[in-house]
């Protein structure tokens, strides 16, 4: 594996730490759940500067997707309106860390799956080792040029390209298609 560029790896943080270590630190404190050790790593970033504050917030970005993912799939949006809500305070203000405490509270105790990570490893390695996805059939219709080409309208499309997997339990979507279908004239 080559190695990656870091650019934080010669920056030394305010207490005296490898900015690297810290944020490392910070991301695996995360995962295991330890809400405290993990607050003293962000405020050390929080207290060295506003780029190590800014790079902070994308880490919880990152962990609230790559660590926690579709294990509480808000995260990201509670992470992002936190992120928000801290930039109404001045740098140094005495209520500015409470937002990433919170961050770091809420990702903290939050279940985790890192699947969608491990996805977009195993996809990125496929694609470099030539393996590529397939256009399927279904997706060849009236939007396409070869779906025109094969003559697949509406009654295509809405047989076949419409339809969604898991189907979400909706009283009302199966009269709306009927009467759609029939709007269009398509036999039910």
């Amino acid at each position: 594996m080559p190695t990656q560029y870091d650019p934080w790896a010669g920056c030394v943080t305010r207490g005296g730490y490898r900015a690297d270590e810290v944020i490392s630190a910070l991301q695996k404190t995360i995962r295991r759940g330890q809400a405290e050790e993990a607050a003293r790593f962000a405020y050390e970033l929080y207290r060295t500067s506003e780029a190590l504050e800014e790079l902070l917030w994308k880490r919880l970005s990152v962990i609230s997707v790559e660590d926690v993912g579709f294990g509480e799939p808000m995260a990201p949006v509670v992470i992002d309106a936190l992120n928000r809500m801290r930039q109404g305070f001045p740098p140094g203000s005495v209520d500015r860390p409470l937002f990433f405490v919170h961050a770091v509270r809420y990702l903290c105790r939050c279940p985790k799956t890192r699947s969608s990570d491990l996805m977009k490893n195993v996809i990125q390695l496929e694609f470099e080792q030539g393996v590529l996805p397939e256009i399927p059939d279904v997706a060849l219709d009236m939007h396409t040029r070869r779906g025109q080409e094969l003559g697949r309208g509406e009654d295509f499309f809405y047989r076949e390209a419409s339809r969604v997997s898991p189907q979400a339990e909706d009283p009302e979507e199966p009269a709306q298609r009927r009467r759609l279908l029939a709007l269009l004239g398509i036999d039910q």
